[in-house]
């Protein structure tokens, strides 16, 4: 159906991580995508050079660090680094600022910050000097045009990405209503920068899992997808097509969500507020690809429909192997 899928992985040990990488590197995805939170997992520039030598094909690098805390020319020596190491494979996301922000007590950045720093990372990666908060930066390695990509939970963001990078992260759901929204906020944004929108990598986040059967498949993911609710509804819950009457429950997640709770699987206070609150279903309609392999496939061909073209597999399960598997075996082959 011509839907690019890639991998985004986290919260694992170190062996695991390493193993489920090199299984990726032999299942068709485009990238793989690794957390940079700092208080949670192994550095983010160590595993993406780890997974640079250990891959042939996967693009690889943050998704996504922040403007919070790694100043500009870090994230740009950084990355330029790994794209030495994985011979121009190396890919840049960047985003406000999650649980790498709250567990060391700072908000996430603002839009116009966020602008300001993918400006100057991008400006450092192509021309090695730039402008930071009134100050000249500067980057001594031969210049490396790392596409990097803003992580969008909202409206705003989007638009400003359609400005300014080189790809967007959109996290704001996969269902009709919001794919359409997004898509004309990139369009509106690209058309105020003078850009075609065409020349914009679009990807969309979705919380995943694979397992015998729909049922098992949901239970596991719960927690992953309460962390997607508060990360898309944070700031606000104004146009971004929330059903009213969700509204007082997402005001719930916001005064319980838990930002440590990122590595923690299965049963956990997130998956628990999820079926508290009455929210599982909506969701996981808006923001998960998830079920038995044909459930799976189903879910992934009425995303695209929707127009949600290459997909980023976030897989927060504990059973990362049988999602290998079973994507491998039953689920590759649809999208061969």
């Amino acid at each position: 159906m011509g839907a690019d899928f890639s991998l985004v992985l986290t919260g694992d040990s170190f062996p695991d991580w390493k193993e489920y990488v090199r299984a990726a590197d032999e299942c068709g995805f485009w990238g793989l995508g690794i957390g940079d939170s700092q208080s949670l997992y192994m550095d983010v520039y160590v595993r993406a050079s780890v997974a640079a030598m250990l891959t042939k094909n996967l693009r690889v690098g943050p998704w996504v660090t922040n403007p919070l805390t790694r100043h500009p020319a870090v994230a740009a020596g950084a990355i330029a680094s790994v794209d030495i190491v994985s011979d121009g494979r190396a890919v840049l996301g960047i985003g406000s600022g999650d649980s790498a922000a709250l567990n060391i007590g700072l908000r996430p950045s603002p839009v116009a910050s966020l602008e300001d720093y993918v400006r100057t990372v991008r400006t450092l990666l192509r021309d090695g000097l730039a402008e930071w908060q009134g100050r000249e930066i500067k980057l001594a390695l031969a210049p490396r045009r790392v596409p990097v990509y803003v992580a969008a939970s909202g409206p705003k963001t989007v638009r400003m990405a359609g400005r300014v990078a080189d790809g967007v992260i959109i996290a704001m759901g996969v269902t009709p209503d919001v794919v359409r929204d997004a898509l004309a906020e990139l369009q509106a944004g690209a058309e105020e920068a003078g850009r075609r929108v065409d020349d914009i990598d679009v990807w969309w986040a979705v919380m995943a899992n694979l397992a015998e059967d729909d049922e098992t498949a949901l239970n596991e993911m719960k927690g992953s997808l309460v962390t997607r609710a508060h990360h898309a509804f944070r700031f606000t819950t104004e146009g971004k097509h929330l059903p009213p009457e969700y509204v007082p429950a997402m005001q719930r997640i916001q005064e319980e969500y838990r930002p440590m709770e990122h590595t923690k699987f299965g049963p956990s206070h997130h998956a628990r507020l999820a079926d508290d609150l009455g929210l599982t279903p909506y969701l996981a309609r808006r923001f998960g690809l998830y079920g038995s392999p044909e459930g799976f496939v189903q879910r992934a061909q009425e995303a695209h429909a929707a127009g949600a073209r290459k997909i980023a597999l976030h897989v927060r399960v504990a059973d990362k192997r049988r999602f290998l598997r079973l994507w491998r075996d039953k689920v590759m082959p649809h999208f061969a």
